[in-house]
């Protein structure tokens, strides 16, 4: 597959299934960035995956690899506990942040690594093999809109992913979840002017990105939509 046949069959699109899978025929460097919230391996409740340790190991030995081949530039959250299994980074984001937590616990000194990989667009990245890190603070943590979107466990705040693909990417530029989940990623590149492809196992997620994206076209939200409202633009 070229990167022309690539980019009409899959941009600004939600894909529903194994991302493995998906992105198996596509070229090398056929997106600028690569901005996801891959699970944990914590048997967190989500829909249609099993949170398991070993289908993390598979998400790190398997789809990680890829992911860096098709990415210009790659940044993914992990755990920290889990941070050891993942391929050495170039530079690495601590993100700080004071509110409560994926899990809804309250806390002022909340944190969590994002891993970088590729070339950063700002000269930052690492020098001479050295890793190199940076700060990122915002208020309010990671659940912002979990009470808006129930069937997502535990949904991104849309604050951290715009000053990440702000910081990572160009406008018109190209970005890709492939672990999209409720579709914040997608939802915060379409905002800032990118392109974006976001990829879910689940139906039911997918679904949820989709409205979401609507939404921003026509100031409808995911409740209204969900109760029939359509609206002036339909």
């Amino acid at each position: 597959m070229n990167q022309k046949e690539f980019e009409k069959k899959f941009v600004n699109k939600i894909i529903h299934g194994d991302c493995l899978k998906v992105i198996k025929e596509w070229p090398d460097n056929c997106v600028d960035l690569v901005l996801t919230d891959p699970p944990y391996g914590i048997e967190y409740d989500y829909d249609q995956y099993q949170d398991t340790e070993e289908n993390l190991q598979h998400v790190i030995d398997n789809i990680f690899p890829r992911l860096i081949n098709i990415g210009v530039r790659v940044s993914s959250f992990c755990g920290v506990q889990n941070i050891s299994k993942y391929p050495q980074a170039n530079w690495v984001f601590s993100w700080n942040w004071r509110g409560t937590n994926t899990f809804g616990y309250y806390g002022i000194n909340q944190w969590q690594p994002i891993l970088c990989y590729g070339k950063d667009i700002t000269g930052f990245g690492s020098i001479n093999g050295m890793i190199k890190s940076d700060s990122i603070y915002y208020e309010g943590g990671n659940c912002d809109e979990k009470k808006c979107f129930e069937k997502h466990p535990c949904p991104k705040n849309i604050g951290i992913m715009t000053r990440l693909i702000r910081r990572l990417s160009n406008k018109d530029n190209l970005i890709l979840d492939p672990f999209c989940g409720s579709g914040t990623t997608c939802v915060a590149a379409k905002m800032l002017g990118r392109r974006y492809i976001g990829i879910d196992i689940s139906k039911e997620y997918c679904e949820l990105s989709r409205m979401r994206l609507k939404g921003l076209k026509t100031g409808i939200s995911v409740t209204q939509q969900k109760q029939g409202f359509k609206g002036l633009l339909g």
